[in-house]
Parts: C-alpha cells; structure tokens; sequence
C-alpha cells in the first residue's frame, strides 16, 4: 500500500533579481524545473555544493517563498522548516519570544502556552529566559528556536543543516529530539554536507545542482 502524498512539487521555477547596475538588472535562475513527491514517513536527503540553492528549495517546500512557474501542492500536512530564530524580537524576554514564535508557526495562544515548560527545559536557559533576546548570544538564541521548533506537531520537517547548535551534549539532545519526531512518522527532508549524516538520518539521497535533483 503507497504512503499518503504530502506535498508534491511540480516543474517547480524560481528566479532571483540581480541589480547589475543602477540601470540594469538581470533574473538570476536557482530552480529549474524541480518535480518531486514528498510522501508520509520518508526520509529525503539532499546534497549539493554552496550556493546551489538547496536552501531556496526548502523554502518553496515550506511555502515561505512563491513559484515563478509550476506547483507547490500541500496536501493538508503541517510543514515546519527547521528555523532557529523565527519571529524573534529582541526587546522581548525568552518566554515571550517563544509563545509568539510558535504561534507564528501555527500554534493557537493556548497551546503555545501549555508548551513553554517543555521549551524552557529543552533549552536549558534557566533564569535567561527573563532577560531581553537582546542580551543573548547567538548560541542561546539557537536553544531558544530549536526548543520552540520541536515542540510543533508537524508532518513533515525540513532541516537546513542546523543540527549543529550548542556544545555536544546539546548537539546530542538536539538529534535525539529530532530523530524521537521522525521515529513517530514525521517526514524528513535534510539538507547536508555530510554524507555520513545523510547515511544515519535518511533513507533517500538526491543531488542538487544546476538547479536540478538529480539521482545519486
């Protein structure tokens, strides 16, 4: 029996604008012609160099960015990429920027409230969470949106090589957090460097170049 269908991209194109001059401007491809079925319970992982536009991709998965042609159908899953400081204002303590960041990626009030002892614990602040976002290190901003992050209930989670946050032991909680999502049937799409990684976290490897998945 096939898999339920959960987002489904179809000759997928995007173009940036370039400001060549102050009279010129040029459109600058990143995607050409990306088709691609995403299914429940798969593990995708995509490869390619900088620059290529792996991170463009997610983006149009999420649904952040608009297609120039073809479709991006979401078919009813809750899409979450992996970013570790949505919607955080910086005037604002850490209790704040987490009931506002998950309810920016979809949470009602109230269930963004029932999280925040979770969040709390998962990021391991202590009494920073009452100080101003201002004042934090990047690290700490990283806790604060990997722990609002994983508190979602989602289908399918898009990873932009971000599992790298904090010192090891929290790299380790990180992984095992996210790997506990992906064991309860989450879908997975990770973006990688590293073709171990790929290996342990993913069942599937494509390459992206040329603006292109091509099959490894």
């Amino acid at each position: 029996m096939s898999t339920p269908l959960l987002l489904k991209l179809h000759d997928v194109h995007l173009s940036y604008r370039v400001r060549r001059s102050a009279f010129r401007t040029s459109d600058h491809p990143v995607i050409n012609g990306v088709t691609l079925d995403i299914h429940a319970g798969q593990r995708l992982g995509i490869m390619g160099h900088n620059g290529a536009g792996k991170s463009t991709l997610l983006r149009l998965m999420a649904g952040i960015y608009t297609p120039d042609r073809g479709k991006v159908v979401n078919h009813g899953a809750r899409v979450l990429m992996l970013s570790l400081q949505a919607g955080f204002d910086p005037r604002l303590n850490g209790w704040d920027n987490a009931l506002l960041s998950g309810m920016l990626m979809g949470m009602s009030a109230r269930d963004a409230r029932s999280r925040l002892a979770y969040i709390h614990e998962f990021c391991e602040l202590g009494e920073q969470m009452n100080d101003p976002l201002g004042t934090y290190s990047s690290g700490m901003r990283a806790r604060l949106g990997f722990a609002v992050a994983l508190a979602m209930d989602v289908d399918l989670l898009l990873i932009d090589e971000v599992l790298s946050v904090g010192d090891q032991d929290f790299q380790k909680k990180c992984e095992q957090a996210v790997m506990h999502t992906i064991e309860n049937g989450c879908a997975l799409v990770l973006v990688s460097h590293s073709p171990v990684k790929l290996k342990n976290w993913t069942d599937s490897v494509v390459t992206f170049e040329g603006g292109r998945i091509r099959s490894t």
